[in-house]
């Protein structure tokens, strides 16, 4: 007999309740939600467009300007006139469709101008900036690696020869990304990116706020840098060394641009977090992510996090420890991604370690993990044959790039 579905509070309905006497803050918190999570920003750009035009922005209008940006919405619906109705409890409309940007900037933390400058970016512009915040891109960096985790995450394509003037001159001249030209003639690398103190006031602030307000931890610890959290895994105080675990699973959520869900448990003092996340690109995946700050991990964790799948509905496993598998756990892995619908990612202590060095590093461990388990499991390869393949690989990238650097 099927058990019957069982659900719970989020963190952000539990915040709202506890706030329930303060209508103000209630109603400005609901309309922050409603313009970063719920498309309400797209909802109010189609009424300035509107109304710029000089046209009456009515319920069935704006369902088709919406429309026109590629939402699927029924213009005989009730989303917009319901969404108009919450936002209207924030202040957000003077008057029946007039939109009171003050308020907009007041509850978002960003002005109007900067809103419409972020309206004008193209996806590859856009998908490039949310790399280099979720990768906290705040010293100089190769512009191809950022460009190979846009490509890699969010499936985009960027192509090197027009990246500098198609994304990054475009970026630069709003004040976004800071960059600096390298050497030109041939061979020349790629030119260097970094946000600017603009971009990380007024989006990488509210980036982190918004995170913060979900996993109920600081603006102050997420602010933490990867190399910070990495090393307080080791402190001798528990507590320190629990909260940087947690910290951990945010980072694994923000460099995969996942949208973190809920904590499933938090057991810092037995050296583990539990987090569920979850993607909307191309199709919608729940991730499982297990953190551990244990020296090895066996086949039982796999095994326990596989059981709870049942429970959390995920389809990506992924753990995290500052250990090492044994050999047992990773033949479990790919022995259930074989026989499964499970995709399991396993990153131990020098995956870590790559990704300490350089946060971009993740995107080539992501794929070369997702290569290992295509090819074994459609092409039927051994692990020694994998191993001879990905060792002449890794010989052929240390010689192009001896070769790059020697004609730089």
């Amino acid at each position: 007999m099927e058990q019957p579905r069982q659900y719970q509070l989020t963190s952000f309905a539990q915040e709202i309740l506890a706030n329930a006497d303060n209508t103000s803050f209630v109603n400005q918190r609901f309309a922050a939600h409603i313009l970063n999570n719920l498309s309400g920003m797209a909802f109010l750009k189609a009424i300035d467009a509107i109304n710029a035009r000089g046209e009456e922005a009515q319920l069935e209008p704006i369902a088709y300007e919406l429309q026109e940006r590629g939402y699927v919405i029924s213009p005989s619906g009730t989303y917009t006139s319901t969404m108009r109705s919450w936002l209207s409890q924030a202040g957000v409309f003077e008057r029946e469709y007039e939109i009171n940007w003050d308020i907009v900037s007041e509850i978002l933390g960003i002005n109007k101008d900067f809103i419409d400058e972020l309206y004008t970016l193209t996806p590859g512009q856009k998908h490039f900036l949310l790399s280099l915040l979720n990768l906290d891109i705040k010293e100089l960096i190769v512009a191809n690696k950022v460009a190979q985790h846009t490509r890699s995450i969010y499936k985009l394509r960027l192509t090197t020869k027009n990246l500098v003037k198609d994304v990054i001159e475009p970026l630069a001249a709003l004040g976004l990304i800071e960059t600096e030209k390298t050497t030109a003639g041939r061979g020349a690398k790629s030119n260097k990116v970094k946000l600017t103190s603009k971009a990380q006031s007024e989006l990488l602030a509210p980036l982190l706020k918004s995170i913060a307000n979900e996993t109920r931890l600081s603006e102050i610890e997420l602010n933490r840098t990867f190399d910070d959290v990495v090393n307080e895994l080791n402190h001798p105080d528990k507590h320190i060394k629990g909260k940087a675990l947690e910290l951990l699973a945010v980072w694994m959520i923000r460099l995969t641009s996942l949208r973190f869900t809920k904590w499933r448990s938090r057991e810092n003092g037995k050296g583990e977090v539990d987090v569920l996340a979850a993607s909307d690109r191309f199709v919608y995946s729940r991730w499982q992510i297990q953190c551990k700050n244990t020296n090895k991990v066996d086949i039982d964790v796999l095994a326990k996090e596989i059981g709870l799948t049942f429970v959390t509905g995920a389809d990506v496993v992924m753990v995290v420890t500052t250990g090492e598998f044994t050999r047992d756990a990773y033949q479990y892995a790919y022995r259930m991604m074989e026989v499964s619908r499970y995709y399991i990612i396993l990153l131990q202590k020098d995956d870590i370690e790559a990704i300490k060095r350089d946060k971009t590093n993740i995107v080539e461990i992501f794929d070369r993990k997702a290569r290992r388990v295509f090819t074994k499991k459609e092409l039927d390869v051994s692990d020694e044959e994998l191993n001879e393949i990905e060792q002449e690989e890794d010989l052929m990238a240390e010689a192009i790039k001896d070769e790059v650097d020697d004609n730089s």
